[in-house]
C-alpha cells in the first residue's frame, strides 16, 4: 500500500479545477480510513492552522496576498489528505517541490476566480478577517 501512495504523488496532476474543489465546506474520505470528516475548511485552517487574523492584524500581510498564500499551503494539505498522505510521509522531497510549485503557479494565474469562489464560499470569515481590531 505505501508503493501505491508513492507512486500517486509522483503521478499527481494538479489543476485549477481541483484547486477549486478544495475550497469545498465538505470532506470526506474513505471510511475505512477512520477518518470521514476530520479535514479543516479553509476558513479553519486559515484561523486554526495559519493565524491569518492576527498576522494581518499585526501588518504583517494585507488580506488578499495572506488569503492567497493560504490557498496555496491549504490546496496540498487537501490534496494529501485526501491522498491520506502527510508532507513528513512523502519520500520524494523533489516530488513534493513539484506539486508545491505547481499549485502556486495555478493559484497565481487563476486567483480572480479562485477569490470569487472564497468570497461566495466563506463571507462570514472574510468579514471577520477585514474587522479592524
Amino acid at each position: 500500500m505505501e508503493w501505491a501512495k508513492r507512486l500517486i504523488i509522483e503521478k499527481l496532476v494538479v489543476n485549477k479545477e481541483i484547486i477549486l474543489e478544495t475550497l469545498h465546506s465538505q470532506w470526506s474520505r474513505d471510511p475505512r480510513d477512520g477518518k470521514a470528516l476530520d479535514c479543516l475548511h479553509y476558513d479553519e485552517y486559515c484561523i486554526e492552522v495559519l493565524d491569518l487574523k492576527t498576522k494581518i492584524d499585526l501588518g504583517l500581510f494585507n488580506a488578499e496576498t495572506a488569503l492567497k498564500s493560504a490557498l496555496k499551503t491549504y490546496a496540498l494539505y487537501v490534496i494529501l489528505y485526501t491522498l491520506g498522505l502527510r508532507q513528513s510521509e512523502i519520500e520524494s522531497q523533489e516530488n513534493l517541490d513539484n506539486v508545491k510549485e505547481t499549485i502556486s503557479k495555478i493559484v497565481d494565474d487563476h486567483w480572480p476566480e479562485f477569490y470569487i469562489k472564497i468570497e461566495k464560499g466563506f463571507s462570514t470569515f472574510l468579514h471577520e478577517l477585514h474587522k479592524v481590531v
